[in-house]
Order: structure tokens, then C-alpha cells, then sequence
């Protein structure tokens, strides 16, 4: 008998898995204009998934030569943490019952996150999320960070699944040409902003919600499971 075509499932974190993006607009724009520099919604937009050291060169690009990038990043970092400590991180809606659907059905899945390893095991767990979680691939521990493929490749790798038979699910554009580039099928659920059509394009569905997108890939393994019995 072949290989199923789908067997494991790859997830972006922020965005997809927690709904941290807002958070993380609101405390980059408190940070900046703490430090007289106004931060725009387009241009955060921008440096959404980008691993850390291309988020610093685009910040570095967008805001001038004259940003105090260290004085922006120990602000943002402040009022990060001490926004969570005080609210929580919370997960998307529907990821909690897809991960526990997926275990169930003895579906490997990980997480590719650009964010750095030890700040993202702190989110999943304070989302109540990390519990369910084995595999987390972080944005520190790749050489080329998104758009690249990398992240999504070592996880594929780390799940035991082969890249082209997993599922991606993701919120930035920068997500979804990493995931595409990974040849695995994409699902995109937009966070802050819509994606264009070329990107929308690379993505096998672009979903309004977690939710939402959390029945259509567990439908995708019962169908699966179904073909197989």
C-alpha cells in the first residue's frame, strides 16, 4: 500500500498557535514612540516572521540610522514581559483541540517559529499549549531564517515526516514562502493583514480564522484515515 500523501503537521507559533501579533504591534509601537520614533501599522506590518536578525535590519532600514536599536529592544522586551506576566499569552482559538485532535489520531506535529527557542517555550507554556507539544524548532537554531526554507525543513526532520508530506500552517507572507519553498502543503490564516494575491497563491487555503482552520486539517487526516481503512 503507498504512503499516505499527508502525515504530519508543521505550525508557525505567533500568530497561528498563540495570538501573540497584536501584542507584539502594540509593544513595538509603546517602545518606539517611548523613544520619540512614531511606529506605523504598515511599517511593523513589514518585519512580521522575519527571524530576529532580519527583523533588526528592516527595523534599522525603516526607522533611520539614528534608531536606538538597543534602547528599542530592551524597551519592547520590558513591556513584553511585563504584559504577560500580568496577561498571559493566549492561544488562538481551536489550536488547543487541534493539537489534542492530532495526538489522538497519532499525527506527528511540530512548531517552526522565528522567535528565539527559550522565548517561545515560554509562551507555549503559558498558552497551555507546550504540554502537547514535543517538537519546537526555533528561529536561533537555523542558519537562514523565513522566507527560507530551513526552519520547516529541520522540523519536518525532527517529526520524522518528510517535508512534502506535511502540512503548514501559517500567518505571514514571509511563513508562507518558507513553507511553499518547503514544498509542503500551506494553509494561511492572516493575522493583522491580508495577504497579496502572489502570496495568497502559495497557499494551498487561506482561512478567516484558527478556528476555522483547525476543522479543515483535521478533516484532511479523518479523510486520509478513511481511505486507508
Amino acid at each position: 500500500m503507498s504512503a499516505p500523501p499527508y502525515a504530519g503537521v508543521v505550525f508557525d507559533m505567533d500568530g497561528i498557535l498563540i495570538d501573540s501579533e497584536p501584542l507584539f504591534r502594540k509593544g513595538a509601537q509603546e517602545a518606539a514612540q517611548a523613544l520619540g520614533f512614531p511606529l506605523s501599522d504598515e511599517t511593523y506590518a513589514g518585519w512580521m516572521g522575519l527571524p530576529p536578525r532580519a527583523v533588526e535590519a528592516a527595523v534599522r532600514a525603516d526607522m533611520g540610522e539614528h534608531f536606538p536599536m538597543q534602547a528599542f529592544r530592551d524597551e519592547f522586551r520590558r513591556i513584553w514581559l511585563e504584559h504577560t506576566e500580568i496577561h498571559g499569552v493566549p492561544a488562538q482559538p481551536g489550536m488547543l483541540e487541534l493539537l489534542a485532535g492530532l495526538r489522538e489520531r497519532g499525527i506527528p506535529f511540530g512548531v517552526a517559529t522565528s522567535t528565539q527557542r527559550d522565548q517561545a517555550l515560554r509562551s507555549l507554556e503559558m498558552a497551555g499549549l507546550l504540554p502537547l507539544i514535543d517538537v519546537v524548532v526555533g528561529g536561533n537554531e537555523v542558519r537562514e531564517g523565513k522566507p527560507a526554507p530551513e526552519i520547516f525543513l529541520r522540523c519536518a526532520d525532527a517529526i520524522g515526516v518528510d517535508a512534502v508530506r506535511c502540512v503548514a500552517l501559517e500567518d505571514s507572507s514571509v511563513g508562507v514562502h518558507a513553507a511553499h519553498a518547503a514544498r509542503m502543503l500551506t494553509i494561511m490564516v492572516p493575522d493583522l493583514h491580508q495577504p497579496n494575491a502572489a502570496t495568497a497563491a502559495l497557499a494551498r487555503y487561506v482561512m478567516p480564522d484558527t478556528r476555522r482552520a483547525a476543522r479543515v486539517v483535521l478533516t484532511l487526516f479523518d479523510a486520509l484515515g478513511a481511505q486507508r481503512r
